[in-house]
């Protein structure tokens, strides 16, 4: 617990010192290394150590936040990013010391949509893909010659999450949005969503 705090701590104080930018894809990347405290009696990075270390790449983000945001996470209501649901596809093992990054993305329910059944402002929808890292991708072919290469990718986690106060009280993705120019540009909505329909 008291690991997880303090990682969740330097997250945030390196989103304030160098705040999260969006690729062109609208993903945040975050860098991570496999150390021994996320291992397993296997030798590579334990299943449980996966959603971790994707909640501490959400945490990276939340210094892109408002400073409404601020405020009510300093009141006395506070703020609870929750987990509802996620969905993991392991892909491959990630080994001891390898570096690799979390790319994330964040989408919504598009509450303009007449045919979503779950019309609402309520959702938000995080991706993350645990990449290889670009510095280790070989980028040569068999005749030795410098070639673009795709990052192998070791898992992807699907995560449906909801912003509340600690009284019960749902803050909308939509409040996120108007309140934060980072959530503005990073959120897109979805009418149509394969994971969580």
């Amino acid at each position: 617990m008291l690991t997880f705090t303090l990682q969740a701590i330097y997250q945030i104080v390196r989103g304030h010192i160098s705040p999260p930018k969006l690729s062109l894809t609208k993903t945040v990347d975050v860098a991570f290394r496999c150390w021994p405290i996320d291992m397993d009696a296997f030798l590579h990075m334990n299943n449980s150590r996966y959603l971790l270390n994707a909640e501490l790449a959400r945490w990276r983000t939340v210094s892109a936040c408002s400073d409404a945001f601020f405020t009510r996470v300093s009141s006395k209501e506070g703020i609870l990013f929750l987990a509802v649901e996620n969905k993991i596809q392991y892909l491959r093992p990630i080994a001891p010391f390898e570096r690799y990054v979390i790319s994330t993305t964040c989408t919504t329910d598009d509450s303009s949509s007449s045919s979503s059944s779950t019309k609402n402002d309520k959702w938000l929808y995080f991706r993350h893909v645990f990449q290889q890292h670009p510095d280790d991708i070989i980028r040569r072919d068999d005749n030795d010659e410098e070639k673009d290469a795709v990052p192998l990718t070791y898992a992807v986690i699907d995560l449906k999450a909801v912003v509340k106060q600690k009284n019960g009280v749902t803050i909308k993705p939509s409040t996120l949005m108007n309140e934060s120019k980072f959530y503005r540009e990073w959120v897109t909505t979805a009418s149509k969503r394969d994971t969580y329909d």
